[in-house]
């Protein structure tokens, strides 16, 4: 079993002990370094993967030339699931930014374990419904509220994905998540850190006041 594995994640955290167990006794961990990829858009599934140290982000590309950040997977959160579930193909490119120990359970051993436990799908369940519900919520909130409060809501949810202040994030990224220019997201980012909500360097973006940063959240 791998040790150490952050519980920190609320899905896992909430699977029943002996299947938290059974996952992480299936797992097989691995060291990999910024740039790696770890499956790519179009791959058959290979089972489910975790984030015991480090980050992860789901790549898309909405249209040519354009990359999108789906989401970021910090330590303790999981990935995969849904090929798993319903044996498509991988919908993203799953790449990692920062050296990371990752936790891999193999599709075989996912389906032992799911005809001994039947409600591990359930479980999987879950998670696609989790992921599917902040999806249309953000999507929801997209198109009703001012870019200053999506850019903050957006921060925000990374900073507790990832599980760290410290945000390893472009100007395009974010504008690709908002739907905005490059333009647009500088403005705002400016903005926030004349605040004193964030603080930003190269490529990267500290989350100083993250009480401040979600009260630009409820704002609208």
């Amino acid at each position: 079993m791998p040790a150490a594995f952050p519980q920190t994640d609320p899905w896992f955290a909430a699977l029943a002990p002996d299947r938290r167990r059974a996952l992480l006794g299936l797992a097989r961990a691995s060291q990999a370094l910024a740039g790696v990829r770890v499956y790519g858009i179009g791959d058959p599934p290979d089972g489910l993967w975790a984030v015991a140290q480090g980050e992860v982000r789901l790549i898309s590309y909405p249209a040519v030339g354009v990359e999108a950040v789906s989401m970021i997977v910090g330590p303790g959160g999981w990935f995969g699931e849904l090929s798993v579930v319903d044996g498509g193909p991988r919908p993203h490119d799953a790449v990692v930014v920062r050296p990371t120990r990752l936790l891999h359970v193999p599709l075989a051993a996912v389906e032992r374990l799911a005809a001994d436990e039947p409600l591990l799908y359930r479980d999987l369940g879950v998670l696609i419904a989790t992921r599917q519900r902040s999806a249309i919520s953000f999507m929801g909130h997209s198109i009703a509220q001012p870019i200053a409060v999506r850019l903050a809501r957006s921060l925000a949810g990374a900073a507790r994905s990832a599980g760290r202040s410290e945000l390893a994030v472009r100007q395009e990224d974010l504008a690709a998540m908002i739907g905005v220019s490059r333009q647009t997201i500088n403005k705002e980012l400016k903005a926030l850190e004349a605040a004193g909500a964030i603080a930003r360097a190269y490529g990267r973006i500290r989350i100083l006041e993250p009480e401040r940063l979600r009260a630009v959240g409820r704002s609208a």
